[in-house]
């Protein structure tokens, strides 16, 4: 009786066993990234993708990890796949802030975060943040 036992619940917890196993290869593989020469970047994004198909927990992970690594075009594309599923939408609209709006203070702040946004590969966001700064202070010279 117990080994019977013993194998449901193994088969119960192999699910779950597999989306962490393949969250923790994905994380992996974004410091893989994160060193790996631009020409090497497209192959390894897909795999990254692959690997959390489906598992929004991983999604999140991904999305996260790629943030805190500067990895841009990750983030964004981990963070579509997300909010396609539908799930985790809390979680989905807290890294679209993270992602889009941190708004500085001050002129200067706001220069430094569209340098950062560049620096990370989102030339779009930039533009766009640079663009909501000069609407705010038109004259500044930090913002040309």
């Amino acid at each position: 009786m117990a080994p019977a036992a013993a194998v449901v619940v193994a088969l119960l917890l192999l699910p779950a066993w597999h989306r962490n196993f393949r969250t923790k290869q994905a994380r992996k593989r974004i410091l893989a990234l994160a060193n790996s020469p631009s020409g090497q970047h497209a192959a390894l994004q897909q795999q990254i993708l692959g690997l959390v198909r489906g598992n929004s927990f991983g999604q999140v992970v991904v999305v996260e990890e790629s943030l805190r690594r500067g990895l841009g075009a990750l983030a964004r594309s981990a963070l579509a796949d997300l909010e396609a599923s539908g799930k985790k939408s809390d979680h989905a609209r807290r890294l679209r802030r993270q992602l889009n709006d941190e708004r500085a203070t001050t002129p200067e702040a706001e220069a430094l975060a569209v340098e950062r946004l560049r620096a990370g590969g989102l030339e779009a966001a930039a533009t766009d943040r640079l663009h909501l700064a000069r609407k705010r202070w038109p004259d500044h010279p930090a913002l040309r």
